[in-house]
């Protein structure tokens, strides 16, 4: 009875192995995602640069308003001044005002063709991964017809048959020229994940198919999707240059950075400085977005590793 009594009944000391185990911080998905990708300095250097565009593509045009489609022929091809730092053109355009909003308008098309095409490809490639048979079967024999027709002659075709040249239709006509990608990437991802535990119990509680897709599928196969549409972006906006430098881009009085090109390129050799402008600007934005779509890669693979 007294050895019982005298034994210790404290708590066991921890052993060194444990306490470094226990010190070690706790990071979620995200924070290892926001960790990989401010490891791309490319990616962040990206990300500065682009806001910087957006943010002069904003505020300039609106705070001049429509003074980039106003003409003075007193300022015919006046050079660099304080209120034009990129001097006028031909008709007295002041070039810097028009080069903002041309960037705005080029953007507002990348964005908003990418935010279609993952729209339609969500739901394409959702619908076919998770009922599979002839539901896959027939959505694919669509993108398959999709992809044989070249982008540029899609687009164009799409410009042709609305007969109108603005906004609306270009992201209308690059949304359904370029959603396949996107389906073909959620649809891998849906083949994998329907057999996934997580899925089968969820049928087994009754819950819906839209309710399995939207809120327990769709987001396990955001990652590629988000990868691919930042890349997207960069071949919007060529797409919108392609067109116009075929005529069938953006109608003036509005301008993008493709219609800026080739209402120049008849000035190459004697005004040279005046087709780089929107060419430097444009050159910047595909890089930056190609950047960014490398970095969110990355980041977004759970296989990369955050070195302490």
């Amino acid at each position: 009875m007294s050895a019982e009594a005298g034994t210790s009944t404290g708590p066991l000391p921890l052993s060194p192995d444990f306490d470094e185990v226990d010190l070690v911080p706790v990071r979620t998905y995200w924070t290892l995602v926001r960790q990989r990708f401010l490891r791309h300095r490319l990616a962040v250097i990206a990300v500065v640069t682009l806001s910087i565009l957006v943010a002069v593509s904003v505020v300039v045009p609106l705070l001049t308003g429509d003074q980039y489609q106003r003409s003075s022929l007193s300022l015919i091809s006046e050079g660099p001044s304080l209120q034009a730092p990129l001097g006028h053109d031909d008709i007295g355009r002041n070039i810097f005002l028009r080069l903002t909003k041309a960037t705005q308008t080029s953007l507002i098309i990348g964005v908003a063709s990418v935010i279609l095409i993952g729209i339609i490809g969500a739901i394409v490639g959702s619908l076919a991964g998770y009922f599979g048979g002839w539901v896959d079967n027939l959505l694919m024999r669509v993108v398959d017809v999709v992809l044989s027709l070249p982008f540029l002659f899609l687009i164009l075709l799409v410009v042709s048959f609305f007969g109108i040249r603005d906004i609306r239709v270009i992201v209308i006509a690059i949304g359904i020229a370029g959603w396949t990608t996107a389906a073909r990437l959620v649809r891998a991802e849906f083949l994998q994940l329907r057999e996934t535990d997580f899925v089968a119990a969820a049928k087994a509680l009754g819950a819906s198919n839209r309710r399995i897709i939207v809120r327990h599928m769709l987001p396990g196969a955001m990652a590629p999707l988000i990868v691919a549409l930042s890349l997207g972006v960069a071949d919007a906006i060529i797409g919108e240059s392609a067109l116009s430098f075929l005529g069938f881009g953006i109608a003036p009085p509005e301008v993008s950075l493709g219609q800026m090109l080739d209402s120049w390129r008849q000035y190459f050799y004697q005004s040279s400085e005046r087709i780089l402008y929107p060419a430097a600007v444009l050159i910047v934005i595909v890089l930056c977005a190609s950047f960014l779509g490398d970095g969110l890669r990355d980041a977004l693979d759970p296989r990369q590793r955050v070195e302490q």
